[in-house]
């Protein structure tokens, strides 16, 4: 990939993947799940006692209207990610490993067709730390594949436990970029109407993760980690004033982090799918300009349908624009 080109990149692009539109229209399984549309024709993946609808219809649309979409929104390039919703990761490992690689290489297909248009982020199956490990290694191998895309939380598992530190520890080691998407809220109970589970829950889930992370001493023992946050990282960059006093007066916030939680957020990077140029603005104060890149939520009704018009509007200095439109995204993906 040259310094030049793509301009306008998009690191938060979710795909439903063909294999389970086809699926759906065939009425067939896809790896333990079933594929509907609900009444406003967007995808409802039905697994067991599981049944969760995704936030637009478009995820049905072919790679191609993809592609004049994206041209409507200014985007060169998307990196694409299994919707979370599919992570599923209380399938049996053998669905989660035979999914992964069928998914896998899908966006691989999508990739070597479009090559200019796409990249990939792998889905991993975290139900087996050590399968997800092969699977980040045989992913990288991939050309146009930057890393692997993980929810927020593993089965209720933080990410600072110690059967997960493999995958953290080989995505370093492989200079792989993981991108960290809130998924399976643990406080939908509390919010269970006003789509409340998405707007308040989603953010606290990638704030418990970046908290995890930090007090948990992950980022001490990996400084060269890159991971990435959707929705700014949650709640993180205004929460921190209060991490930093628990880490002052509570002795096991100190138990594993060497210093301020503040500290770290800029070791982070964060989409900027923030909804305001307020919030927007406040990332780039707390966590600096270098470390965010732009993130649409593709196709999603939470996104940003006109993310290009919409940076363009902030209070945002020229070089600021072109940071996160495109050139913090080469700078992290090793492009430039």
């Amino acid at each position: 990939m040259t310094a030049a080109s793509p301009s306008v990149i998009d690191m938060h692009a979710h795909l439903l993947p063909r294999s389970a539109i086809a699926a759906a229209e065939t009425d067939s399984t896809w790896f333990g799940s079933t594929i509907e549309r609900d009444e406003l024709g967007r995808p409802v993946i039905v697994t067991g006692e599981y049944r969760v609808a995704m936030g637009g219809k478009a995820h049905f649309e072919s790679m191609e209207r993809r592609i004049e979409r994206m041209d409507e929104m200014g985007v060169d390039m998307q990196v694409l990610s299994l919707n979370p919703i599919l992570f599923r990761y209380y399938l049996g490992e053998h669905h989660a490993v035979e999914a992964a690689r069928a998914v896998n290489d899908e966006i691989a297909g999508f990739i070597d067709q479009w090559p200019t248009r796409f990249a990939g982020f792998g889905a991993l199956p975290m139900q087996s730390p050590w399968a997800a490990v092969a699977e980040l290694e045989r992913v990288m191998t991939i050309p146009g594949m930057v890393g692997g895309a993980i929810g927020s939380h593993v089965g209720g598992a933080n990410w600072d436990e110690p059967h997960l530190f493999p995958v953290l520890e080989a995505a370093s080691e492989l200079g792989a970029v993981l991108f960290l998407h809130p998924s399976a809220s643990r406080i939908k109970d509390a919010t269970p109407r006003y789509h409340m589970r998405n707007y308040i829950g989603n953010p606290s889930e990638t704030t418990i993760a970046i908290g995890s992370l930090i007090f948990g001493g992950i980022l001490d023992r990996l400084p060269h980690l890159k991971m990435m946050f959707a929705h700014g990282g949650g709640y993180a960059c205004w929460a921190y004033a209060r991490f930093d006093h628990g880490y002052t007066v509570r002795a096991e916030a100190r138990e594993h982090a060497s210093r301020l939680p503040s500290d770290y957020l800029g070791m982070l990077w964060y989409d900027s799918l923030v909804h305001g140029s307020d919030n927007l603005r406040r990332v780039i104060e707390v966590a600096g300009i270098d470390q965010v890149v732009l993130g649409t939520d593709f196709p999603a009704d939470m996104g940003q349908p006109d993310p290009v018009t919409w940076i363009d509007g902030c209070d945002l200095e020229d070089r600021e624009k072109t940071a996160i439109l495109g050139a913090n995204a080469k700078k992290l993906l090793g492009w430039s």
